[in-house]
Order: C-alpha cells, then structure tokens, then sequence
C-alpha cells in the first residue's frame, strides 16, 4: 500500500482594516486569525485543503507545496468562508492542471455567498486590495471521493458549524482529519451566524469527526505552535459549551466579549470573540 503523509502551512495572522469593527473594548488589534493549509501527498501526487485568503497568502501556499515535489492534482474546499478559498487563483497560478472540488451543497453556499465570482462585500471591507478574482470553479467531488497515489480522501458533510454546509476531510490510511472550521485548536471560535440552533448542530459534527476516531485533526484555524491532536475536540466543544452559557445571559458584546476572553485566556485572537460579539449584538 502507498504510504501518504500531511504537512501543515499556517498563513499568519492578517491585520482588518480599521473600518472593519467597532475598536476593541480592551483597546486589542483587529486580526484574523490563522489559517491552515494542509497538504496530502503520497511518492507522486498531492492535494492541497484549504489555500487561504489573500493573494500573498495563495502566493506562499503555491510556493511552500511547490516545495515538496508532487503534483498537485486537486485542490479541496472545506466550507463556502472566503478565507478557506479565495486564494485558490494564485495556487491554480503555480498549479494549473490542478481540479478544484468541494461538495455540491458547499458550492451551492459558495455561489450564494460570492454573487456575480466577486468577493462578498464583508471580506472585502475587511481585506480591501488584497483579495484577487473569486470565481466559483469548484466542481462536485467525484463519486467515491478523493485520491493520492490510489489511497482514498473521504468529505463528510458535516451541516451547520461556524457557517452552513461545512464539510470535513478523512484520510483513513494516516486516521487524520482535515477538519475545516468543524474544529479549532485553541483559537477563538466564530460564531457570529450560530443563530438559535447552530451551537447545537456543531456539537453534532463534533460528534461526527469523533466517530471516525481519528489520531490527528488538522484544524481550520490553529495556534501554530501547536500540534494537531484529537483532544482538540473537547477543547472545541468546551468553547460551544461556554459560548452557549455565556449567550444565555449576557445583554451586550462587551458583556460576551469580556466573559469569553475571561473562560479561554490563552487562546489565540480574541478579535474574533469581538466580531461574534457584534454579529450577534447592536450594542
């Protein structure tokens, strides 16, 4: 059996425009968080998840791959977020014989999200000039999955977790997960368009990644000096546990946003905490 392997490009932290949000209530910076691209490769092919966000950042991920010395062969979407494909342009740049793919209920959100192949107008008040051409390319997965070098890459739907119709990678032969935003690892968790229920439907994906036991999650957002084990599972739902709790009684963003930051001091990013805050409340 072809052995395969992963390796992890985490794009840093990218400033907001200042127009972005409210300021801060604690006076902090406007940032996104990482984000992870994470490559599968076996002896010969390869297939990239998740190439980022800006144009720089497409341009590092095409040439941290090119690196490796495989051909890409595809490139795999998670969820409809700009900052899990909009740099796909620049990595098709590098890689143009690459097929780009994603389920057909995540195109259909990507499509809705990005009218007309133009970024949607909030990532592009947030990252003005630095997103290039957002055309939806992507294409249906094949029946049966992915591939590299003959050994299976399985979605899984995974429903509602940080947007709709998110989806996560199984790669049965190294028990990994590429998990998309269905897990974070010890950064603040989005959670702006949860509504009344998606706490709910993201505990089930939780649930979902769980039951394929994997040894190592790769997730969407990640502090880097950490590495990808499964216990970041229960980190992630003790964040939806708390976020719920916390959504309970709280009556202002200041109110969810100092509570939060309060519960998870040592994770990465409490901006995205603060744009919870202001998707979910006026003041």
């Amino acid at each position: 059996m072809t052995s395969l392997a992963y390796a992890v490009h985490v794009s840093p932290m990218q400033p907001m425009a200042p127009t972005a949000l409210p300021p801060r209530p604690d006076g902090g910076p406007l940032l996104w968080s990482p984000l992870s691209t994470t490559l599968v490769y076996g002896p010969r092919e390869a297939v990239l998840v998740d190439p980022g966000l800006t144009t720089e950042q497409g341009v590092a991920v095409a040439k941290w791959a090119a690196g490796f010395g495989r051909t890409i062969t595809g490139i795999y979407v998670t969820h409809a977020h700009g900052d899990h494909w909009y740099a796909t342009a620049p990595v098709l740049e590098q890689f143009p014989h690459a097929k780009v793919w994603a389920t057909a209920e995540t195109i259909a959100e990507m499509q809705r999200t990005t009218p007309g192949g133009q970024p949607n107008p909030f990532w592009g008040a947030t990252f003005p000039g630095l997103i290039g051409d957002t055309p939806v390319i992507a294409e249906s997965v094949p029946d049966g999955g992915l591939q590299v070098d003959g050994q299976l890459l399985v979605p899984h739907a995974a429903g509602h977790t940080d947007t709709e119709h998110t989806t996560f990678l199984h790669v049965p032969s190294l028990d990994l997960v590429v998990s998309g935003d269905v897990v974070y690892n010890q950064v603040h968790q989005y959670l702006s368009e949860a509504g009344d229920h998606g706490i709910d439907t993201w505990l089930s994906a939780i649930d979902a990644v769980a039951a394929v036991a994997p040894a190592t999650i790769v997730a969407g957002h990640k502090n880097p000096d950490r590495d990808d084990p499964a216990s970041i599972l229960d980190d992630t739902r003790d964040y939806l546990l708390a976020a719920a709790e916390v959504f309970a009684g709280a009556t202002s963003r200041v109110e969810y946003f100092e509570a939060m930051v309060r519960r998870f001091p040592g994770w990465l990013n409490p901006g995205i905490a603060w744009l919870t805050a202001v998707g979910r409340w006026a003041s």
